[in-house]
């Protein structure tokens, strides 16, 4: 008599959980519960907003409770499937919750009865947590109480056909194996399974399918369900060609039993009639049919006498034979006779004789179709349609939206979690506007707001939070340099928690084109940077320290003055020349000092250095080192290039009393090294337009003398336009 209650308990149970779910309130549970999971990711756990929104899930889940005990939902990539349903795959809500799950390798979630809105906070923190992998993911629930909710992770090696047994193979295949035993055991929605079997791998799927069938012990139901699968008639388009390429490819790909198990129910049960057949095999290409042919051929006796015609005929066709039959006079086309005085019209010569060339012409432009002229209506609707600024619109009307004086602080927490979801949408195509704007808005309310804390609590825990930064440096780095303005905006109004992240990927990004737009980036904060860059003075790293230097130099450091002098007797030549650079830009009377001592320097990089950077100034006092530098001669010779940005840096100065000695360089004849000579000459020729044409007269008729022929036109134009001068 004591078992009878439990018995009238557990068919009450069980009949509880056949009953259907309301599939508008499922709708709304599973938005409510990715809208709480991103308050989770964005607030801490004690925040209000992450309180209202987990609780509002959790009530959502409580009605669906009253239906039955236990809610599971599987998930299949990016799509959510509950008991043989799968939910709206173009709702982004639903799609957005799938992948955040599958991401962290679930394969299914079950909610059971007694839930508790802590758990439900756990389960979410699992799913935002970056640190969690998918096989950490069951202690983790462990560790956090979580008993009412059972997160099935996907772990391929625990499915099997034939129960009680596993696979032996722990391959990690992905989450299309674990819906291979659902289409084999019927338990995978029709609508889903087109979808499936066009993304896995034909070979992959006979791998599978022979890891789990039994020639002699499957019920031929499972053949069928594959069968119809692969073969799927479509009310428009009938049975889709690459579906039947694959399912001979997956015919192929199986061992001789099964081969003849699959052969046998698909042409015995006429899963095609004729017609179907003979419209998909001009579909698929002539190697295709010339391996269905083979297939077909080791199974002969299984053909069909209609399918076996239709496939000779369909081989001859197929085989592109010519009009003309090499046998007889006659060619022969789908059973019709056609003499050969009418099928020689079908030549190119003929076409030609008989159609005229208007007429040709004619049905070329009819061929071509009717061209349309992009006008300026059509342009702009194509910009205004455009997804970029489609989106830009509607967070224009978000920011409207919550400036709305009727607006309940519900509605505003609301919006604050959409707002974080448009934020992250923009920092993965790099809208950095947008996501000022944003910012702006928010910051604002947070002075004179009616609600201030909520906005507070937005620029708090999501723009200051260390994911958005992470994030924010890596979207800059990728897509910065299309939007320099707004990432400028975006980082001078985020410059306290920006200025340190963004330095250290200074510090350590390879590419040279991303290290300038970053240091552009930064430089555009002025003084606010130097605190930073005066730390990193001290880094060992030659090229950082280059990099502070150049920062420090366009923030118009001058407090940092005494460490850069130091740094210009720095052991890296090429950290002395950016300290030495420094000091000219700051204008000290002892930056000429250090360039006068580099350009006596042996180290000829850091002469050739020095050189340049006496020309980019326009350094007058040190026109006798420069001199010479011109007019030494060294044993070995290797000293062109230096010469060679002397006489830049000499021009750029323009100082006639150079001219002297630049006469001396171009009517001397070396013995040694004469082609570097001969460059050294033309280099001089190239830079007299620098200087006074009545300076360099005699050097002008010098050069109308030369054998070289670009001597000879550098010095004719310079006579002439001082000629011209004269004459004006």
């Amino acid at each position: 008599m004591s078992e009878a209650p439990d018995t009238r308990k557990e068919e009450k149970e069980e009949k509880r959980e056949r009953l259907p779910l309301d599939a508008r309130l499922l709708a709304d549970a599973v938005i409510e519960l990715n809208i709480s999971r991103r308050s989770v990711s964005i607030y801490p756990p004690d925040h209000p907003v992450t309180r209202e929104s987990v609780g509002r899930a959790f009530e959502f889940l409580l009605k669906l409770f009253e239906l039955r005990g236990t809610i599971t939902l599987g998930i299949a990539k990016d799509i959510l499937v509950v008991d043989e349903h799968v939910l709206d795959r173009k709702n982004p809500v639903f799609r957005e919750f799938a992948l955040s799950l599958h991401e962290k390798g679930i394969a299914a979630v079950t909610f059971v009865l007694g839930l508790t809105v802590d758990e439900l906070q756990g389960l979410h923190e699992i799913i935002t947590d970056r640190g969690f992998t998918h096989k950490e993911i069951g202690e983790s629930a462990q560790k956090k109480g979580i008993r009412n909710i059972r997160i099935t992770p996907l772990d391929v090696s625990k499915f099997g056909f034939v129960e009680g047994k596993a696979r032996q193979s722990e391959d990690d295949t992905g989450l299309w194996m674990t819906y291979v035993s659902s289409l084999l055991e019927g338990r995978l929605p029709d609508d889903y399974s087109e979808g499936l079997l066009l993304s896995i791998p034909p070979e992959q799927m006979a791998t599978a399918v022979m890891g789990r069938l039994d020639p002699d012990q499957t019920p031929v139901e499972t053949y069928d369900r594959v069968i119809t699968s692969y073969l799927k008639k479509n009310e428009r388009t009938g049975v889709r060609p690459e579906l039947f390429s694959r399912f001979l490819d997956f015919i192929d790909k199986l061992g001789p039993g099964l081969k003849q198990q699959f052969l046998s129910r698909a042409l015995g049960r006429r899963a095609l009639d004729a017609a179907e057949m003979e419209h998909l095999v001009r579909e698929i290409s002539r190697d295709e049919f010339d391996r269905l042919m083979k297939l077909f051929a080791d199974h002969s006796a299984l053909i069909p006498e209609s399918i076996r015609n239709l496939l000779d005929k369909l081989d001859k066709t197929k085989a592109g034979r010519p009009l003309q039959n090499p046998t007889g006079h006659d060619a022969v086309i789908d059973d019709i006779s056609i003499s050969e005085e009418i099928s020689s019209l079908f030549g190119t010569d003929s076409f030609t004789n008989f159609v005229s060339g208007d007429y040709r012409t004619d049905l070329r432009k009819m061929l071509s179709g009717p061209r349309t002229r992009s006008v300026f209506l059509t342009e702009q609707l194509e910009r205004e349609c455009r997804s970029e600024a489609v989106e830009a619109r509607f967070s224009e009307l978000v920011l409207e939206l919550i400036e709305a004086e009727s607006l309940t602080r519900d509605d505003y927490l609301r919006f604050l979690t959409g707002m974080s979801a448009l934020a992250s949408g923009f920092l993965d195509t790099g809208r950095f506007r947008q996501i000022s704007d944003i910012y702006n808005t928010l910051y604002s309310h947070t002075l004179t707001g009616r609600f201030r804390e909520e906005a507070k609590s937005m620029l708090e825990f999501y723009f200051n939070s260390a994911d958005f930064i992470n994030r924010f440096v890596a979207a800059v780095k990728m897509w910065g340099r299309f939007d320099r303005e707004g990432v400028i905006r975006m980082v001078r109004v985020q410059k306290l928690h920006l200025i340190d992240p963004l330095m250290n990927s200074l510090v350590e990004e390879k590419d040279a084109a991303i290290r300038r737009f970053l240091l552009q980036v930064l430089a555009s904060l002025g003084s606010d940077i130097l605190p930073e860059a005066g730390k990193r003075l001290e880094d060992g790293r030659w090229y950082v320290v280059r990099n502070m230097l150049y920062l420090i130099r366009e923030a118009r450091g001058t407090k940092l003055l005494q460490r850069v002098r130091r740094l210009a007797r720095h052991e890296d030549s090429r950290v002395c020349i950016e300290a030495v650079r420094t000091l000219m830009q700051f204008g000290t009377t002892d930056a000429l000092t250090y360039l006068r001592h580099y350009l006596r320097s042996s180290d000829q990089e850091l002469k050739e250095q020095a050189v340049r950077l006496a020309g980019i100034h326009r350094c007058e006092g040190l026109m006798p080192e420069l001199l010479e530098i011109l007019q030494k001669k060294t044993l070995l010779g290797d000293d062109t290039p230096v010469k060679l940005s002397a006489t830049k840096a000499l021009a750029e100065i323009g100082d006639p009393r150079s001219v002297p000695v630049l006469m001396k360089v171009c009517t001397s004849r070396p013995i040694l090294y004469r082609r570097a000579g001969d460059a050294l000459k033309l280099e001089i020729f190239r830079s007299l337009a620098h200087y006074p044409r009545s300076a360099v007269a005699l050097l002008l008729d010098l050069g109308l003398k030369s054998g070289n022929e670009e001597i000879r036109a550098i010095c004719t134009l310079l006579t002439d336009e001082g000629n011209a001068d004269a004459a004006t």
